[in-house]
């Protein structure tokens, strides 16, 4: 993910704008685009284990959905705006304008890149506890763990694990091993 910088400063509006008038991925970070690069074959079939992991968790709940990286999602106070893409979503409420999600997600993903690992740990980390996303999962590759943020009170992560390959995730009265969610890697 590069950031794009031939402007001083780009409003939400203008940024809209300029997306829609190039076929460019984009993220917004008050201010800031960011060009969102492809991604590792390794990156999506994560991301698609995930997907499928929390569909099957999610199947029979009519009220959540999952959602994968082409679904931007919008934070938005007084003062500040954000749109990203996370690699993978869960809302559970219908908030959304067209293509864009106006709520706060109950669960992100991140799957971490070389071009991303600095964003999604720091920027989007602050934005989501700020916010007030429920939970958030950053899923590091390489090492082969998943690390997870949860119990959001007032803005601030109360609870976050790391879990390795030979452990499993409770979620949702369900159980996710970690091992299987990088089992497909090349």
């Amino acid at each position: 993910m590069t950031l794009a910088k031939d402007y001083d400063y780009m409003t939400y509006d203008e940024f809209l704008d300029y997306q829609s008038s190039t076929n460019q991925k984009t993220e917004y970070s008050n201010g800031d685009i960011f060009y969102m690069s492809p991604t590792h074959p390794n990156h999506n079939k994560v991301q698609n284990e995930l997907y499928f992991q929390l569909r099957s968790i999610l199947n029979n709940c009519n009220k959540c959905d999952v959602y994968t990286s082409d679904v931007a999602v919008k934070f938005q106070s007084v003062e500040e705006s954000y749109q990203f893409e996370p690699d993978v979503m869960i809302t559970c409420d219908n908030k959304f304008d067209g293509s864009i999600y106006k709520g706060i997600p109950t669960l992100i993903i991140e799957v971490l890149s070389s071009a991303t690992k600095d964003r999604d740990k720091g920027i989007k980390l602050n934005i989501y506890e700020k916010f007030g996303v429920k939970e958030y999962w950053v899923v590091d590759i390489n090492l082969k763990e998943i690390t997870i943020y949860s119990d959001n009170i007032n803005g601030k992560y109360r609870c976050i694990r790391t879990y390795t390959e030979d452990m499993h995730i409770e979620w949702n009265k369900d159980n996710i091993k970690v091992k299987d969610i990088f089992i497909h890697n090349i």
